[in-house]
């Protein structure tokens, strides 16, 4: 049947060809209706007021400096309802994003009394710079920047002097806006500025070293490879590589120093720590050596003889023939035992998950397949996948674990990935991606050099083995 394509308006109209016929029939009926038209129009066209723009969004029509009417705030949202200048369109605006006032004379005003400060951005130079709820140094904190974190200042205020080691800093002292709308007063010495509209934004080398940072940092603080954070954020765990083992495990009174990494394990027993000109860390005897960045991580570098030489190889391949093979590391605020319990019962939910289809899958080429709930398997019969899939010696039973994630493309020709470790004597470990497709498991043969940090990139993958799915 083909719909008209006006469909929604068809609809109301005869819904209202419908209600009118009863309106002359009773005159309460007549009289809510046109009292509900008209609170609906008095709601669409009535303003809070005139808002003044601090900081549009990125795709937004609204610009720095804006003035424009306001019409309706939204509670639940968390929204102003704003009138694009010049059009029809209204935008949906963050609060904190624009200042109200009741008429558009005082917006302008206020507009014309700041205008040196209306597009005025920065960015931050260094991670964890402080928004304090005062302009002094010893207020309390109210925001912290990353490196490289926007942040827009609306303008000046008088504040107290900021000093380092006896010398008074140069710099201001700033109202500003966080990119979560946090508002509090910051000061501009590690700040870079700029004017959005007419500027553009400045580059900073994240890598760049931080001589201000002292010894201390790597004696008070356990040192985590860079990928915890990065996997923790986005969930997306490796726990091969997750470990509470990995990391830079330091003990000053015996003057040790253990470096763990996937690939790369050394302890340095040291004499002295030297301090080089550009905030370089040399380690005394040997050749590593270490840095402080302004991103807040630690970048090591062990003398590359010690490195995987295939690693250095592909390093200098690509970036040339001085190129060294650096660790980088960062400071991880969570527990990592806890993290990894976490994840595990995840992937017994994702199992269970699974295991809703059934769990008993059989094939005449392929054996009988049969999965439980608490991670163990057992395949009889796996035919002429074995030796080229499965090793001779790999016996019948095992453990499971949907321990892979797709990569977003891979998605589209298949549904997830696991790993089948069999108890065979070298307990070899097997990947496969699989698509439920009616009452049939398709795997498909998942190669080492397809996985990366537990991401599959299955694009290339091809069938493998059709299971029917017993019920």
């Amino acid at each position: 049947m083909l719909m008209p394509r006006n469909f929604k308006t068809v609809f109301v109209t005869s819904w209202q060809a419908r209600y009118l016929g009863k309106l002359y029939k009773s005159p309460v009926l007549t009289f809510l209706f046109f009292a509900m038209v008209s609170m609906l129009f008095f709601s669409c066209s009535a303003k809070e007021g005139w808002g003044l723009i601090l900081w549009p969004q990125d795709d937004s029509e609204l610009n720095f400096g804006t003035i424009a009417a306001v019409h309706f705030k939204s509670s639940i949202t968390k929204t102003w309802a704003v009138a694009v200048p010049g059009s029809k369109a209204k935008e949906e605006v963050d609060l904190w994003r624009l200042e109200l006032y009741k008429t558009k004379k005082k917006a302008m005003e206020a507009l014309d009394s700041n205008k040196e400060n209306v597009d005025l951005m920065a960015l931050a130079l260094r991670d964890g710079l402080v928004m304090r709820s005062k302009p002094e140094n010893t207020a309390d904190q109210v925001y912290r920047l990353r490196l490289d974190q926007d942040v827009k200042l609306l303008h000046k205020v008088e504040g107290a002097a900021v000093e380092t080691g006896g010398k008074e800093l140069e710099g201001d002292w700033y109202l500003a806006i966080a990119e979560d709308g946090t508002r509090g007063y910051i000061f501009s010495n590690q700040l870079a500025l700029y004017h959005a509209q007419n500027e553009k934004r400045p580059k900073i080398d994240k890598s760049s070293v931080d001589s201000s940072v002292g010894l201390s940092a790597l004696f008070d603080n356990v040192w985590r490879p860079d990928y915890f954070n990065s996997m923790v954020e986005s969930g997306i765990m490796d726990l091969s590589a997750y470990q509470a083992r990995y990391g830079i495990f330091t003990d000053p009174q015996r003057q040790i120093i253990r470096v763990e990494r996937p690939g790369f394990s050394k302890i340095y027993r040291y004499e002295s720590i030297n301090q080089l000109a550009d905030g370089t860390f040399e380690i005394i005897p040997g050749a590593a050596s270490f840095v402080f960045t302004k991103a807040g991580s630690l970048l090591f570098t062990p003398s590359q003889s010690e490195v995987p030489q295939e690693a250095l190889k592909k390093i200098r391949e690509a970036e040339g023939l001085d190129a060294k093979l650096s660790y980088e590391f960062v400071l991880h605020d969570k527990d990592v035992i806890s993290v990894i319990n976490a994840e595990e019962r995840k992937r017994l939910a994702k199992l269970a998950d699974f295991l809703t289809w059934g769990d008993r899958y059989e094939s005449e080429l392929y054996g009988i397949l049969i999965i439980t709930r608490s991670g163990r398997f057992t395949w009889i019969s796996y035919g002429t996948l074995s030796p080229y899939v499965i090793p001779e010696d790999a016996g019948e039973v095992g453990s499971i674990s949907m321990d892979l994630y797709l990569s977003e493309d891979s998605y589209k020709l298949w549904d997830g990935a696991f790993s089948l470790v069999f108890d065979g004597p070298k307990r070899p470990k097997i990947s496969f991606v699989y698509k439920l497709r009616g009452e049939q498991l398709i795997l498909g043969l998942v190669p080492k050099e397809a996985v990366s940090m537990a991401v599959v990139n299955a694009m290339n993958i091809e069938d493998l083995a059709s299971f029917h799915i017993m019920k």
